[in-house]
Protein backbone atom coordinates (compact mmCIF):
# COMPACT_ATOMS: atom_id res chain seq x y z
CA UNK A 1 0.00 0.00 0.00
CA UNK A 2 1.24 3.61 -0.99
CA UNK A 3 0.39 6.56 1.30
CA UNK A 4 -1.07 9.76 -0.54
CA UNK A 5 2.33 11.39 -0.31
CA UNK A 6 4.43 8.48 -1.97
CA UNK A 7 1.81 7.57 -4.70
CA UNK A 8 1.87 11.73 -5.52
CA UNK A 9 5.64 11.60 -5.93
CA UNK A 10 5.34 8.16 -8.21
CA UNK A 11 2.56 9.53 -10.44
CA UNK A 12 3.22 12.79 -10.69
CA UNK A 13 0.44 14.16 -9.58
CA UNK A 14 -0.39 17.03 -6.78
CA UNK A 15 -1.87 15.83 -3.33
CA UNK A 16 -4.51 18.36 -4.40
CA UNK A 17 -5.67 16.48 -7.72
CA UNK A 18 -5.96 13.46 -6.32
CA UNK A 19 -8.05 14.02 -3.72
CA UNK A 20 -10.32 16.21 -6.72
CA UNK A 21 -10.01 12.99 -8.53
CA UNK A 22 -11.03 10.91 -5.69
CA UNK A 23 -14.00 13.24 -5.38
CA UNK A 24 -14.86 12.97 -9.04
CA UNK A 25 -14.61 9.53 -8.97
CA UNK A 26 -11.72 8.97 -11.23
CA UNK A 27 -9.29 7.76 -8.81
CA UNK A 28 -10.32 6.19 -5.25
CA UNK A 29 -8.43 5.29 -2.87
CA UNK A 30 -7.72 1.63 -2.12
CA UNK A 31 -8.48 2.48 1.50
CA UNK A 32 -9.41 4.94 3.89
CA UNK A 33 -8.26 4.73 7.58
CA UNK A 34 -10.03 6.11 10.60
CA UNK A 35 -7.60 8.69 11.01
CA UNK A 36 -8.96 10.11 7.19
CA UNK A 37 -5.43 9.31 5.33
CA UNK A 38 -5.50 7.79 2.08
CA UNK A 39 -3.52 4.40 0.91
CA UNK A 40 -3.38 3.36 -2.92
CA UNK A 41 -2.08 -0.29 -4.86
CA UNK A 42 0.44 0.34 -6.73
CA UNK A 43 -1.16 -0.84 -9.43
CA UNK A 44 -3.45 2.29 -9.74
CA UNK A 45 -0.36 4.36 -11.04
CA UNK A 46 -1.05 2.77 -14.40
CA UNK A 47 -5.03 4.45 -14.08
CA UNK A 48 -3.33 7.49 -12.61
CA UNK A 49 -1.25 7.44 -15.64
CA UNK A 50 -4.44 6.96 -18.08
CA UNK A 51 -5.78 10.04 -16.28
CA UNK A 52 -3.07 12.45 -16.41
CA UNK A 53 -2.47 11.11 -20.31
CA UNK A 54 -6.41 11.88 -21.10
CA UNK A 55 -6.43 15.08 -19.34
CA UNK A 56 -4.01 16.33 -20.88
CA UNK A 57 -5.21 15.77 -24.07
CA UNK A 58 -8.19 18.06 -23.31
CA UNK A 59 -10.45 15.27 -21.95
CA UNK A 60 -13.10 16.86 -19.18
CA UNK A 61 -14.00 14.87 -15.82
CA UNK A 62 -16.94 13.16 -17.41
CA UNK A 63 -15.47 11.97 -20.74
CA UNK A 64 -12.48 10.34 -18.39
CA UNK A 65 -14.53 8.73 -16.03
CA UNK A 66 -16.61 7.17 -19.22
CA UNK A 67 -13.33 6.23 -21.06
CA UNK A 68 -12.10 4.89 -17.81
CA UNK A 69 -15.36 2.74 -16.84
CA UNK A 70 -15.65 1.57 -20.86
CA UNK A 71 -12.14 -0.06 -21.66
CA UNK A 72 -10.43 -1.59 -18.78
CA UNK A 73 -6.88 -1.68 -19.62
CA UNK A 74 -4.56 0.33 -21.71
CA UNK A 75 -4.91 -1.73 -25.00
CA UNK A 76 -8.78 -0.84 -24.66
CA UNK A 77 -7.74 3.06 -24.39
CA UNK A 78 -5.09 2.80 -27.20
CA UNK A 79 -8.22 1.20 -29.59
CA UNK A 80 -10.55 3.96 -28.49
CA UNK A 81 -7.54 6.95 -28.65
CA UNK A 82 -6.49 5.73 -32.58
CA UNK A 83 -10.65 6.36 -32.93
CA UNK A 84 -9.98 10.02 -31.39
CA UNK A 85 -7.11 10.77 -33.78
CA UNK A 86 -8.83 9.61 -36.90
CA UNK A 87 -11.78 12.33 -35.68
CA UNK A 88 -9.18 15.17 -34.97
CA UNK A 89 -7.82 14.68 -37.79
CA UNK A 90 -10.78 14.90 -39.90
CA UNK A 91 -11.26 18.10 -37.88
CA UNK A 92 -8.02 19.58 -39.06
CA UNK A 93 -8.94 18.81 -42.85
CA UNK A 94 -11.65 20.88 -42.12
CA UNK A 95 -10.30 23.61 -39.92
CA UNK A 96 -7.61 23.13 -43.42
CA UNK A 97 -10.44 23.77 -45.75
CA UNK A 98 -12.12 26.82 -43.65
CA UNK A 99 -8.77 28.67 -42.59
CA UNK A 100 -8.07 28.87 -46.83
CA UNK A 101 -11.67 29.80 -47.29
CA UNK A 102 -11.54 32.21 -44.38
CA UNK A 103 -7.68 33.60 -46.06
CA UNK A 104 -9.21 33.71 -49.51
CA UNK A 105 -12.22 35.47 -49.02
CA UNK A 106 -10.11 38.35 -46.30
CA UNK A 107 -7.81 38.86 -50.08
CA UNK A 108 -11.41 38.77 -52.52
CA UNK A 109 -12.90 41.54 -49.71
CA UNK A 110 -9.27 43.77 -49.62
CA UNK A 111 -9.56 43.69 -53.78
CA UNK A 112 -13.16 44.79 -53.55
CA UNK A 113 -11.86 48.56 -53.56
CA UNK A 114 -9.60 47.67 -56.59
CA UNK A 115 -12.27 45.90 -58.53
CA UNK A 116 -14.86 48.81 -57.71
CA UNK A 117 -12.30 51.05 -59.63
CA UNK A 118 -12.71 49.50 -62.65
CA UNK A 119 -14.43 51.45 -64.96
CA UNK A 120 -18.15 50.27 -66.70
CA UNK A 121 -17.77 51.28 -70.68
CA UNK A 122 -20.83 51.31 -73.06
CA UNK A 123 -19.99 50.01 -76.05
CA UNK A 124 -20.87 48.06 -79.41
CA UNK A 125 -19.87 44.86 -80.45
CA UNK A 126 -19.65 44.41 -83.74
CA UNK A 127 -21.77 41.33 -85.55
CA UNK A 128 -19.52 39.12 -87.26
CA UNK A 129 -19.63 35.57 -88.74
CA UNK A 130 -18.60 32.88 -85.19
CA UNK A 131 -18.44 29.16 -84.83
CA UNK A 132 -20.46 28.36 -82.33
CA UNK A 133 -20.87 24.97 -79.40
CA UNK A 134 -23.42 24.77 -77.17
CA UNK A 135 -24.18 22.44 -74.33
CA UNK A 136 -25.06 21.99 -70.56
CA UNK A 137 -22.09 21.46 -68.74
CA UNK A 138 -22.08 20.49 -64.82
CA UNK A 139 -20.78 23.66 -63.85
CA UNK A 140 -19.13 27.17 -64.54
CA UNK A 141 -15.92 25.89 -63.55
CA UNK A 142 -16.43 23.30 -66.30
CA UNK A 143 -16.39 25.71 -68.97
CA UNK A 144 -12.68 24.28 -70.12
CA UNK A 145 -14.46 20.61 -70.94
CA UNK A 146 -16.53 22.74 -73.64
CA UNK A 147 -13.58 24.31 -75.37
CA UNK A 148 -11.94 20.91 -75.51
CA UNK A 149 -14.70 19.38 -77.01
CA UNK A 150 -14.69 21.66 -79.55
CA UNK A 151 -11.08 21.13 -80.49
CA UNK A 152 -11.49 17.53 -80.29
CA UNK A 153 -14.92 17.72 -82.83
CA UNK A 154 -13.01 20.35 -85.69
CA UNK A 155 -10.30 18.23 -85.59
CA UNK A 156 -12.51 14.70 -85.78
CA UNK A 157 -14.65 16.60 -88.99
CA UNK A 158 -11.63 17.73 -90.84
CA UNK A 159 -13.27 20.78 -90.53
CA UNK A 160 -10.92 23.51 -92.16
CA UNK A 161 -11.89 26.46 -90.55
CA UNK A 162 -10.23 30.26 -91.39
CA UNK A 163 -9.46 31.33 -87.46
CA UNK A 164 -8.23 35.31 -87.53
CA UNK A 165 -5.07 35.12 -85.35
CA UNK A 166 -6.97 38.31 -83.27
CA UNK A 167 -10.42 35.96 -83.44
CA UNK A 168 -13.26 37.04 -80.40
CA UNK A 169 -13.73 34.49 -78.28
CA UNK A 170 -16.43 34.14 -76.02
CA UNK A 171 -18.55 32.22 -74.08
CA UNK A 172 -22.46 33.13 -73.39
CA UNK A 173 -24.28 32.21 -70.26
CA UNK A 174 -27.97 31.59 -71.11
CA UNK A 175 -29.34 30.10 -67.76
CA UNK A 176 -32.59 33.21 -66.46
CA UNK A 177 -30.03 32.97 -62.88
CA UNK A 178 -27.05 31.43 -61.28
CA UNK A 179 -27.23 27.81 -60.96
CA UNK A 180 -24.72 25.20 -59.21
CA UNK A 181 -25.21 22.64 -61.84
CA UNK A 182 -26.30 22.45 -65.36
CA UNK A 183 -25.20 25.34 -66.81
CA UNK A 184 -26.66 26.22 -70.52
CA UNK A 185 -23.54 27.75 -71.84
CA UNK A 186 -22.56 28.46 -75.68
CA UNK A 187 -19.16 29.07 -76.46
CA UNK A 188 -17.77 31.15 -79.53
CA UNK A 189 -14.92 31.41 -81.75
CA UNK A 190 -14.83 34.25 -84.67
CA UNK A 191 -14.08 33.05 -88.28
CA UNK A 192 -13.62 34.21 -91.42
CA UNK A 193 -15.38 32.72 -94.28
CA UNK A 194 -18.56 30.62 -94.67
CA UNK A 195 -19.33 27.15 -93.20
CA UNK A 196 -21.37 23.94 -93.34
CA UNK A 197 -22.69 23.45 -89.75
CA UNK A 198 -21.99 19.63 -87.91
CA UNK A 199 -24.29 17.97 -85.64
CA UNK A 200 -23.37 19.88 -82.67
CA UNK A 201 -21.00 23.06 -84.44
CA UNK A 202 -23.01 25.34 -85.89
CA UNK A 203 -21.91 28.77 -88.01
CA UNK A 204 -23.87 31.62 -87.61
CA UNK A 205 -23.98 35.67 -88.15
CA UNK A 206 -24.09 36.83 -84.35
CA UNK A 207 -25.55 40.53 -84.76
CA UNK A 208 -23.79 43.43 -83.15
CA UNK A 209 -24.99 43.80 -79.67
CA UNK A 210 -24.53 47.27 -77.37
CA UNK A 211 -23.76 46.10 -73.84
CA UNK A 212 -22.16 47.63 -70.36
CA UNK A 213 -18.94 46.04 -70.09
CA UNK A 214 -15.53 45.77 -67.96
CA UNK A 215 -12.61 44.30 -68.97
CA UNK A 216 -10.39 43.26 -66.17
CA UNK A 217 -6.70 41.42 -65.84
CA UNK A 218 -6.12 38.62 -63.29
CA UNK A 219 -8.66 34.86 -62.56
CA UNK A 220 -12.02 34.26 -63.11
CA UNK A 221 -12.10 33.93 -59.54
CA UNK A 222 -13.04 37.94 -59.65
CA UNK A 223 -15.76 37.40 -62.26
CA UNK A 224 -18.57 37.54 -59.24
CA UNK A 225 -17.06 41.04 -57.88
CA UNK A 226 -17.15 42.50 -61.75
CA UNK A 227 -20.69 41.36 -62.37
CA UNK A 228 -21.95 43.02 -59.24
CA UNK A 229 -20.18 46.58 -60.33
CA UNK A 230 -21.57 46.27 -63.80
CA UNK A 231 -25.31 45.01 -62.18
CA UNK A 232 -24.86 48.34 -59.57
CA UNK A 233 -23.62 50.73 -62.34
CA UNK A 234 -26.45 49.45 -64.97
CA UNK A 235 -28.88 50.19 -62.14
CA UNK A 236 -27.80 53.79 -61.24
CA UNK A 237 -27.69 54.61 -64.81
CA UNK A 238 -31.56 53.51 -64.50
CA UNK A 239 -30.58 50.66 -67.92
CA UNK A 240 -31.81 46.87 -67.84
CA UNK A 241 -30.18 44.16 -68.93
CA UNK A 242 -31.80 42.74 -72.36
CA UNK A 243 -30.08 39.57 -72.79
CA UNK A 244 -27.88 36.54 -71.54
CA UNK A 245 -24.63 37.90 -70.54
CA UNK A 246 -21.39 36.80 -71.95
CA UNK A 247 -17.51 37.16 -71.45
CA UNK A 248 -14.90 37.82 -73.95
CA UNK A 249 -11.31 36.02 -72.99
CA UNK A 250 -8.77 38.67 -74.66
CA UNK A 251 -6.30 36.52 -72.79
CA UNK A 252 -6.84 33.02 -71.65
CA UNK A 253 -5.77 29.67 -70.92
CA UNK A 254 -5.36 29.65 -75.28
CA UNK A 255 -2.34 32.15 -74.48
CA UNK A 256 -1.14 31.87 -70.79
CA UNK A 257 -1.23 29.55 -68.38
CA UNK A 258 -0.83 32.04 -65.26
CA UNK A 259 -4.03 32.99 -64.47
CA UNK A 260 -2.80 36.82 -63.36
CA UNK A 261 -1.86 37.30 -66.91
CA UNK A 262 -5.59 36.76 -68.01
CA UNK A 263 -7.47 40.08 -69.37
CA UNK A 264 -11.66 39.41 -69.50
CA UNK A 265 -14.25 41.53 -70.89
CA UNK A 266 -17.57 41.00 -68.93
CA UNK A 267 -20.56 42.17 -71.03
CA UNK A 268 -24.05 42.92 -70.35
CA UNK A 269 -26.21 43.36 -73.32
CA UNK A 270 -28.08 46.53 -72.09
CA UNK A 271 -31.37 49.02 -73.79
Amino acid sequence: MLKISDFSKLSHISIRMLRFYDEQGLLKPSEVKENGYRYYEATQLMTALHIHYLSYLGFTTNKIRKVLSTYQDGKDIVDYLKIHLEELRDEQTTLIEKIDSLTKTIDKIKQEDTLMNYQVEVKEIPGKMMMCKRAIIPTYQDEGLLWKELMREIHENNLNVNIPNDSTCMAVFYDDGYKDKDVDVEIRIAVEGKYSDTPTIKFKEIPSVKVASVTYNGGYEHITEVCIHIANWISEHGLEICGPDFSIYHVGFSQTNDPTKFVTEICYPIA
